[in-house]
Order: C-alpha cells, then sequence, then structure tokens
C-alpha cells in the first residue's frame, strides 16, 4: 500500500555483492534465447485477420482458394492511339506474369456484339479498340466501365487476381502509377533504419535530459532485454512464432516508462554521493507501485485473452508480459547494472515545471471538471450507439473504384439459376443504388449475348444453351463460371464496403462464398468490431475497479475508469470524425494508451496519496507527485512521441499507422496524467475530513 515502506536493505547488498553473476546471468539467458528463438516478422496484418476468419474457413472447406486482388492504377496526360497501345501491352505483359490468375481492365473485358453480316453473335474485346472507338464505347456505357477508366481517360486501373504481389517496377508502364496490395515482406532496410532513429532517440534524448550516457545505455539494455524475453516468453506459451513488425513498439512503450520510473528516482537520490542509499531509495519507493502496474495490468487486459483472436491474444500478451518481464528486469538487472556508477550532477532544472504545474492546478474549476468529464461520458455514450446501434456502425470502410469477388456453387446451370443471380443483382443494385458499378457474372453476359442475337428477344432454355455455346466458342467461360462455382465481380464506385459485405453475408437467397483475401480481411475485421469494443470497455471497467480496490477507495474506481477512457474515447471521436477504419496499428496504439494510462494513474496517485498520508499540504503532495511521477511521464511521452513522429516519415504503411496512431494516443494520454488526472485526485481527497 501506499503508506508502506518496504524495507531492502538486505536486498540491495545482496544484488550489490552479486551483481557481475547477475549480469552475466541475464546476458548468457539473452544469447541462448537469442540462438533457440526465430520469429516469423511481418509486415502485413492479414495473415493475423485471415486465420480467425470464419468466411475463409467457408471457402476453404469448399475448396474455393481465396486469390490476392491487387490494383495498378495508372495515371497518363492524354489517351490517343500511342497510350493505348502501350496500356494495352501492359494489360499482356500483366497477365503473362509468374502467378497471376486472371487481369480485369478496360484492354481485357470483352463486349458482345452482332458480327458483321453473318447470324452468328460476334465477340470483340475492348482492347482491340482503337482510341475513338474505344472512347465512344466508354462513354456510352459509362456504368460498364468506370471502374476501370475515369470520365477524363486519364486514370486506368487494372484488377489484378494473383496468389502473392506482382512486381512491376520492372514493367512498361506509360505516364504514373500506384500499386497496392497487401504486403508480405518485411522491408528490413527500412525497419533497421527507424530501429536506429529509435536508438538514437533514446541516446541524445537522455544525454540531454540527465547530462549522462548512463540513462541512454541502461535504457537500451533494459528494453533490449524485455523485449526479446517478452515475444520469447509468448511463443513458449502459445506456439505462435509470428510476430509484426510494429508489435515490438509495445514493449518498447510499457518498459520505457517503467525503466524511467526506476532510472529518474536513483537518478534524483544520488544528490548525497551514496550510490547505497539511491539503490535503496530508488527500490522501496518504486518496487510498489510498478509491482501494481503490473498487476492492474494483467487484470485488465486478461479478460481479452479469452476473445479467440490470434491478433488480440498477442497484442494483449504484448503488453501483460512486457509489463511484467520488465518489472522483474527493473528489480533485479537494473540495479545490478546501476550499482556500478555514481552520479556527481543529479540536479534536475526542467523539474521546476512540477511546481508550475501543482501551483496552476491546486485551484481548478469544478465546472470544468464536470463539464469535460460530460462531454467523455457523451463521447462514450455516442460511440456506443454507434457500435451498437442497428443503423449504424462506428468503423466503416468506405471505398473508391474497388472490387469484391465472390463465387456462388450450382449443381447444374439452367433458367432458374441465371434467374436467382440476376434476383441477386437487383437487390444488391436497389440496396446501395449509385454507390455500385457494374455487377459482372454469368447471368449479365447471358443477357449480353442473347440480346446480341436477334433471332431470341426472350431468355429461355435454348436461348441460355445458345448463349454458352457463345462462351465455350469465344474461350470466356473461366472467366464466368467453373465446374461447380459461377464467379461473380462486383464492381465499387464509392461504397461502404464493410455495409456491403454484411449485406452479402446475410444473403439467404444464394450461397455466397468471398473469394479474394482483400474482402475476406475486411470481413475479418468487422466481424471482430462488436467483440473488441465490448472487451476494451469491459477492460477499462475492470481496471477501474482494481485500482480501487489497491487504494482502498471506491472514488479510485471511478478515476482509474475515467482516466483510462479519456484517450480512448477522444480518439474514438477523432477517427470517427475522419473516417479511419479498424486496423491492427489502431489496437496496437490503443493498447500501449491504456498500459501508459494504467501506469501514470498508480504511480501518480501513489506518490500523491502518499504525500497526504504522512501530514504534506495538498500543494505540497502535487509537488512531490509531479517531481518523482510527472517527470517521468513527460520524459517517456515526449520520447514517445518523437520515436512514433519519426515512424509516420516511413514509406511502410504499417509503421506510417503505428506512428500516426499512437502518436495522437501518447499525447491525448500525457495530457489527460498531467491536466485531469491531478485534478480528480484533488477532487477525491478526503485526508483533510479525516482530521
Amino acid at each position: 500500500m501506499y503508506y508502506q515502506t518496504p524495507d531492502v536493505t538486505r536486498y540491495v547488498d545482496v544484488v550489490t555483492r552479486y551483481r557481475g553473476y547477475l549480469i552475466a546471468a541475464y546476458l548468457l539467458l539473452f544469447f541462448a534465447v537469442l540462438s533457440l528463438y526465430h520469429p516469423k516478422v511481418l509486415s502485413s496484418d492479414a495473415m493475423f485477420w485471415l486465420k480467425d476468419s470464419a468466411e475463409l474457413h467457408r471457402s476453404e472447406a469448399n475448396r474455393y482458394t481465396p486469390h490476392l486482388l491487387s490494383k495498378l492504377t495508372v495515371h497518363v496526360d492524354a489517351f490517343d492511339e500511342k497510350t493505348r497501345e502501350a496500356l494495352h501491352r501492359l494489360n499482356d505483359r500483366l497477365e503473362g506474369l509468374e502467378g497471376v490468375d486472371e487481369v480485369y481492365s478496360l484492354f481485357s473485358k470483352e463486349q458482345s456484339a452482332i458480327g458483321g453480316e453473318s447470324e452468328m453473335v460476334g465477340v470483340v474485346s475492348t482492347g482491340e479498340l482503337d482510341s475513338y472507338r474505344l472512347t465512344r464505347l466508354v462513354k456510352e456505357a459509362f456504368n460498364a466501365y468506370g471502374n476501370v477508366v475515369d470520365a477524363d481517360f486519364r486514370t486506368f486501373r487494372f484488377f489484378i487476381s494473383a496468389q502473392t504481389p506482382v512486381a512491376v517496377d520492372g514493367l512498361a508502364i506509360p505516364g504514373t502509377y500506384s500499386y497496392s496490395a497487401t504486403p508480405e515482406r518485411v522491408d528490413w532496410a527500412e525497419l533497421l533504419r527507424y530501429g536506429g532513429i529509435l536508438l538514437l532517440t533514446i541516446l541524445l534524448v537522455f544525454r540531454g535530459l540527465f547530462k549522462n550516457y548512463i540513462a541512454a545505455i541502461s535504457a537500451l539494455v533494459v528494453i533490449t532485454l524485455s523485449t526479446l524475453f517478452t515475444f520469447a516468453l509468448i511463443y513458449a506459451l502459445t506456439g505462435i512464432d509470428a510476430v509484426h513488425m510494429t508489435m515490438p513498439f509495445i514493449t518498447i512503450s510499457i518498459v520505457l516508462v517503467d525503466f524511467l520510473f526506476f532510472y529518474y528516482r536513483w537518478h534524483v537520490s544520488q544528490y548525497k554521493i551514496d550510490k547505497r542509499n539511491a539503490l535503496i531509495k530508488m527500490l522501496n519507493r518504486s518496487s510498489a507501485p510498478a509491482l501494481w502496474t503490473s498487476v492492474i495490468t494483467t487484470l485488465g487486459l486478461g479478460s481479452l485473452l479469452f476473445i479467440d483472436s490470434d491478433i488480440i491474444r498477442l497484442l494483449c500478451l504484448g503488453v501483460i508480459f512486457s509489463s511484467i518481464v520488465g518489472y522483474v528486469i527493473n528489480l533485479t538487472f537494473l540495479p545490478a547494472l546501476l550499482s556500478y556508477f555514481e552520479l556527481e550532477h543529479a540536479h534536475i532544472p526542467y523539474a521546476k515545471m512540477g511546481y508550475f504545474f501543482a501551483s496552476s492546478e491546486l485551484h481548478y474549476n469544478r465546472k470544468f471538471l464536470h463539464l469535460f468529464l460530460g462531454a467523455t461520458f457523451g463521447l462514450m455514450v455516442l460511440g456506443g450507439s454507434m457500435i451498437y446501434g442497428e443503423s449504424s456502425r462506428f468503423f466503416n470502410l468506405n471505398v473508391v473504384n474497388d472490387q469484391i469477388q465472390l463465387k456462388i456453387p450450382y449443381s447444374r446451370i439452367d433458367l432458374e439459376l441465371i434467374r436467382s443471380i440476376d434476383r441477386f443483382t437487383e437487390a444488391l443494385e436497389d440496396k446501395f443504388e449509385d454507390g455500385l458499378g457494374e455487377v459482372v457474372s454469368l447471368a449479365s453476359i447471358v443477357k449480353n449475348l442473347n440480346d446480341a442475337n436477334s433471332q431470341t428477344d426472350t431468355l429461355d432454355d435454348e436461348a441460355l444453351m445458345q448463349a454458352l455455346f457463345y462462351l465455350d466458342l469465344y474461350g470466356m467461360r473461366e472467366r464466368y463460371y467453373d465446374e461447380d462455382a459461377v464467379n461473380i465481380r462486383i464492381n465499387l464506385f464509392d461504397v461502404d464496403k464493410l455495409e456491403l459485405i454484411d449485406w452479402l453475408s446475410h444473403y439467404s437467397a444464394l450461397e455466397i462464398f468471398f473469394v479474394d483475401k482483400e474482402t475476406l480481411l475486411d470481413s475479418a475485421k468487422f466481424n471482430k468490431t462488436l467483440l473488441l469494443s465490448t472487451s476494451l470497455f469491459s477492460a477499462l471497467l475492470v481496471i477501474g475497479f482494481i485500482t480501487g480496490w489497491i487504494f482502498r477507495s471506491v472514488p479510485m474506481v471511478f478515476v482509474g475508469f475515467v482516466v483510462n477512457a479519456v484517450p480512448i474515447a477522444w480518439f474514438g471521436l477523432l477517427v470517427r470524425l475522419l473516417d479511419v477504419p479498424l486496423s491492427l496499428e489502431m489496437l496496437i496504439a490503443m493498447t500501449i494508451a491504456v498500459g501508459l494510462a494504467s501506469d501514470a494513474t498508480i504511480h501518480f496517485a501513489y506518490k500523491y496519496f502518499r504525500a497526504r498520508y504522512f501530514g504534506r499540504s495538498q500543494k505540497h503532495a502535487l509537488e512531490k507527485m509531479y517531481f518523482y511521477s510527472g517527470i517521468p511521464v513527460i520524459i517517456g511521452s515526449v520520447v514517445l512521441i518523437a520515436v512514433f513522429a519519426a515512424l509516420y516519415l516511413s514509406t511502410v504503411e504499417s509503421l506510417q499507422l503505428i506512428g500516426l496512431y499512437s502518436a495522437v494516443l501518447v499525447f491525448i494520454s500525457l495530457l489527460t496524467d498531467l491536466f485531469v488526472l491531478p485534478v480528480m485526485l484533488l477532487y477525491i481527497d478526503r485526508f483533510d475530513r479525516g482530521k
């Protein structure tokens, strides 16, 4: 408890006596784990999400192997015959690449027509038309082609179905282009570059703030040991060796702040130039609150471990184990390492900020506090209504010029199958109206071929057989149906893809299977949204109750819940306003925020109530709280914000997202710790009344 001071004198003497053996044991364990544990580092979250996808399991159970659907977008200055020929050659080159199953573009799509003077229907490829005839055709039927070409004929899109992302760098592409696909390989050069930035940032910032290299070196060693041991422990317990390249930032964030609480106390306790006294102060003042932060993190996020998702399990285990492993290392390895050093200049000039904050917040305005808390709870209620409401969703995914590929199994191709696909198409178009482009299916091509045949006005069995004959004749069969399934391609102009996926999943008239990995990925994320939101809210409640139990105070339940909920609530408002979809990077940022907020809550309250218990005034208690807990939180948050901001400049999308989301959330958490948490501690303070 905060009013108890553990006696660590004998422990410090033992650690100091055997410090060499202790450090050597850690180094031996480090190299042993390094030689045995070889994680599979991933640059994409697709593997994790798809592993949990019920839709993927359905498709694979019916032997429908999902494929990667990537998009190559080409921008040209003008569309003329020379450009058309270059784009046509590009389409042919893409179709000839190894592993490419199909290319869907303006230069590969067939259009049925009456075949000259013959009574037989002919099929011509739009890619074979000259620029004038192609332009006129698209303008006459833009809905059928708008997904692959813009109205100004400056932008062309190639949808590529393959098993892996294709290499487009070596192709002759006219104009400028962009290629979007789910990455499968880690850009190690980029990752190592930003790892170096992280190390350099810690080195420079700690050297500038603490005027020595001891802080930087010990921080890097503690972070390295904690990161390796955390993920090795996860692998040993779960058998999951796949690690997303952004997940180590969880351990970095949690361990860095925990380390600062220990090191900072050791640093400021050097004013007597007494190594032993500094170690004693570091441990008997920091070990208890650090232990409770590990407990609250473990119990608070432990409920998320029961979610049937490797992603969520890894995120929670990353936070929990990094907190526990970091605590053990700070309690054993760090004092052994620091026992070799002593400081002659332990003055902290920037610690005067604590006196400024304490004086400013001592006489806070309760009306502003109530207004802020009311707005926060209003955001939580609004977020809950968006998540659980029938007509709205918190996480949406607006897409422009995208595509979904489906398979519908059949026992035989007959008129009833064609009509059922027609009914499906009509219902789909009625639901989403202008948001859809053409729905390409066996029904649409049969209707197209039948309309082109002047001898048949209505679709009957004979007309269907004739249309199927033309599909075989012109080698178009494989595009529209397989031996046991019909292929459907839904072109999307501007629509909420998650709403569309949800509608397709609940359409009961046909058995529908998703076969492109992008749609399966979006479906898996969408299906976890409600469960994640519920579990996150439950974790916040658990953290609140545990905080109250730790301090034996009912009001602290409220404080623990609010301080952890504030960053999530206001970040949720921000991402909702910007229509940002759910991603693994966002979840990592949220777990980092929850872990940091929990640490700050315990350390701030511990220092404040300890000072109040021993007779300090509110102002003096605030000053001690800011000096011993606020400064480490500020330093750790500034370092993390700098690192995450640097990550946003990366060319790797995952690093960009984790950098952006984490920097914003860490900043909101820092503001909450500095301006909301102290005021709430003052608000629930009852020590004067007790006296």
